[in-house]
């Protein structure tokens, strides 16, 4: 019987030594990737305004610089003083406005104004800055 009741202490005492020991989280790591990061930057486009119906016939088309920023939530962006919604592949379409965001470029479109006349407004252009 002596030599029994090591035995069954040196089991007891592996298996308490085996589960004791610290073990790696099996829990997945939470990814901190943000789609809209690629979009966040400035842009160099060519803004080009046409008017359209009888208040009035302007035109013009002028280089600058825009700023695409984190919008108000979590999900959003601020493009053109806009606060939009953008799928994860980088479209948005409403009624009056639309947008492209790929690669490093950029279009624009939205239709500003009422009933018989008013102005679009068009941007086509390339990222330039990761920096806002």
């Amino acid at each position: 019987m002596h030599i029994k009741a090591p035995i069954y202490l040196l089991f007891f005492l592996t298996f308490v030594f085996v589960f004791s020991c610290k073990k790696e989280s099996e829990e997945p790591v939470e990814s901190h990737y943000d789609f809209r990061d690629v979009f966040v930057g400035k842009y160099h486009v060519t803004e080009t305004i046409n008017c359209y119906g009888p208040c009035g016939s302007c035109s013009s088309s002028k280089d600058t610089i825009i700023s695409v920023y984190y919008g108000s939530s979590d999900s959003s962006m601020n493009v053109l003083g806009r606060n939009i919604f953008l799928d994860a592949d980088g479209y948005f379409y409403n009624y009056h406005y639309s947008l492209r965001l790929w690669n490093d470029s950029i279009s624009s479109y939205y239709a500003n104004g009422g009933l018989g006349c008013g102005q679009n407004e068009v941007y086509l252009g390339n990222k330039i800055s990761d920096t806002p």
